[in-house]
């Protein structure tokens, strides 16, 4: 018989594997969850936002629109209503930049949080193997 070991043999390989810090991969993955439930919450903080100004333009452009029609006397001249429908036409401009402007805040409020994470996640993952 001879005394060399067995390439099968298990035993083997366990000395040569690196050694694997549970308790920082569990930590790790639990700032990931937690990064995702931030990020989570600054988008439904948006959809309620979004939800709120737009129903205050929708009532806004309602009430314009209400009393453009109770100052209508078919003697008005049709420049006096280009004044009105360039005003409106400013106003919805307004709001869209306003409405596209709270998403890309919170788009990038979002992106930052995970680049952020995902560095934190290459330093951990050095100290998880040891």
């Amino acid at each position: 018989m001879s005394d060399s070991k067995s390439p099968f043999d298990a035993a083997n390989y366990a000395t040569a594997m690196p050694k694997l810090d549970v308790e920082a991969m569990f930590a790790m993955q639990r700032a990931n969850i937690e990064t995702l439930v931030a990020v989570q919450k600054i988008f439904f903080d948006l959809a309620q936002t979004m939800a709120r100004r737009q129903s205050e333009m929708m009532k806004d452009a309602f009430d314009r629109g209400q009393a453009m029609m109770k100052t209508q006397d078919g003697k008005s001249k049709p420049a006096d209503y280009m004044d009105e429908a360039r005003v409106a036409m400013e106003k919805a401009v307004a709001d869209a930049k306003e409405t596209l402007d709270l998403g890309l805040k919170a788009q990038n409020e979002a992106v930052d949080l995970v680049v952020k994470r995902a560095a934190k996640n290459f330093d951990e993952a050095k100290q998880i193997s040891g």
